[in-house]
């Protein structure tokens, strides 16, 4: 459900690398540069322009504050990951278990 509403929030064109990297989000959420052009195919200085949407869209957030080595959440992600740890946490160990 997470990528039918960002299929509505972000504008790029349907063969833009932007899809790729938010296919790539829904399985790492935490991102930077070197990882996207690695799952991408794409060269490190066009990894930019392909996260520009999804930056705009409020997909992705830089949470590095920095010009070098910068790096990126998908805060949607995670939250649906922390719901789910919680929920994991709240089911009982079969006995004999540890």
């Amino acid at each position: 459900s997470i990528r039918s509403e960002w299929s509505e929030q972000i504008v790029a064109r349907r063969d833009a690398a932007a899809w790729k990297v938010a296919d790539l989000l829904l399985r790492h959420p935490v991102v930077d540069a070197t990882l996207i052009a690695n799952a991408t195919g794409s060269a490190v200085q066009n990894v930019y322009r392909s996260i520009a949407p999804l930056v705009e869209a409020g997909v992705l957030v830089e949470f590095t504050d920095r010009r070098r080595n910068r790096a990126w959440r998908a805060p949607v992600v995670l939250d649906a990951l922390d719901r789910f740890a919680a929920r994991a946490g709240r089911r009982r160990r079969p006995s004999g278990s540890s």
